[in-house]
């Protein structure tokens, strides 16, 4: 959801407690969020967005564009429609950024030579969208479409809302992947396993020994944004070179930086620890290692959030299908970013064979704008 004004307070603490005490609410009603006046006992997302005015509601007139999904690619669709005069909608079921939103530094974002957080990037083009009218949802989930109509999609949302509109984007990107090993969730629901290394990921690991897992651009940052907190990482990378599929700046900063320590040809096999994460034990060259590691980062791939798109066609890992790898004759001549639904597009990691970069989201977002027009001016 948007990033709102709020101050957070632990329970155990003297002004939580004090606050607990102002409006009579006890353990069993935690979370807890005060607004407006109003106190939400066991508050989630959801219900913080509802007394916001963030969950959606029927609006008087039919939007032009649905944009599903509010990661990089979805937010640069939704400010690239509504700056170019259509009516605008965003949903998004969990919150704004996507996964971008959690990557500590992105380096390589053309025009911001120092880096840009993922978060910044995220605020900076919310901002950007609320300027130009889009409407924002979120959270907001979508559930499925209903494609009847071909020139008027419907956008069904979990509550049994429908939003008609003249074209939908669909950008609901990739989910994490998890590695199947004994006692994953267990660590996982006690935060020692982490899919991000952004600030609120990484100050609890501040100069110990941790892991991160994956050989992708996502996982090399991870390490050198751990590494300059003063942990000792330990890289593990499944094949033998680390550049098979890093960038080349961010291996060479890897291999150079002296509390990195890459591992390649290697796999883990086991989480160790009693109430919390103790140790890990890899496998490399038929050979079992014990390392200590308070925090395992994990960075191994995503699988697409497309459930929703029943009857849209999609690839064997399913992946979305568009344009030029649609099957022969789904269109007689299919605008850039279409799926095989006429009015329904796709863009960033939903997309199939999409490159995994912020900034090509960002692009494929903005190019699905132009090919919306094309089809309501057809």
């Amino acid at each position: 959801m948007p990033v709102l004004p709020h101050t957070w307070l632990e329970a155990v603490s003297l002004s939580g407690q004090a606050l607990m005490r102002t409006f009579g609410v006890g353990e069993g009603d935690l979370p807890v969020a005060v607004t407006n006046g109003r106190v939400l006992r066991r508050a989630s997302p959801g219900t913080v967005a509802e007394s916001q005015g963030l969950t959606y509601h029927v609006a008087t007139h039919q939007p032009d564009l649905v944009v599903v999904g509010a990661g990089p690619a979805g937010l640069a669709a939704a400010v690239y429609g509504a700056s170019e005069g259509l009516a605008t909608v965003l949903l998004d079921g969990t919150g704004l950024g996507g996964q971008a939103a959690k990557s500590a530094r992105i380096e390589n974002y053309l025009g911001f030579p120092h880096g840009v957080s993922g978060e910044q990037l995220t605020r900076l083009a919310m901002l950007q969208a609320l300027k130009f009218g889009v409407q924002i949802y979120s959270p907001c989930e979508v559930t499925s479409l209903d494609l009847s109509d071909e020139k008027r999609p419907v956008v069904i949302l979990s509550d049994g809302s429908q939003i008609q509109t003249a074209a939908v984007i669909a950008a609901t990107g990739a989910r994490y992947r998890r590695l199947d090993i004994p006692r994953w969730e267990e660590f996982e629901q006690c935060g020692c396993i982490r899919y991000a290394a952004a600030d609120l990921d990484v100050r609890d690991y501040e100069s110990q020994s941790v892991a991160v897992v994956g050989g992708a651009n996502s996982a090399g940052q991870a390490a050198l944004t751990l590494a300059a907190r003063g942990c000792t990482v330990h890289l593990v990378v499944r094949s033998a070179d680390l550049g098979a599929k890093m960038s080349a700046y961010l291996a060479e900063r890897i291999h150079a930086h002296p509390r990195i320590r890459v591992r390649t040809r290697s796999v883990l096999r086991e989480l160790q620890g009693d109430s919390a994460l103790a140790s890990v034990v890899l496998q490399g060259n038929d050979e079992l290692d014990q390392l200590d590691c308070r925090g395992l980062f994990c960075f191994i791939g995503a699988d697409p959030v497309a459930a929703w798109m029943r009857g849209l066609a999609k690839d064997g890992n399913g992946f979305v299908l568009t344009d030029s790898r649609l099957p022969a004759g789904t269109h007689k001549a299919p605008l850039p970013f279409q799926t095989s639904a006429a009015r329904v597009f796709a863009v960033g990691d939903v997309r199939a064979s999409s490159i995994k970069r912020v900034a090509t989201a960002v692009g494929e977002g903005a190019s699905a704008v132009s090919s919306v027009h094309l089809l309501l001016a057809s």
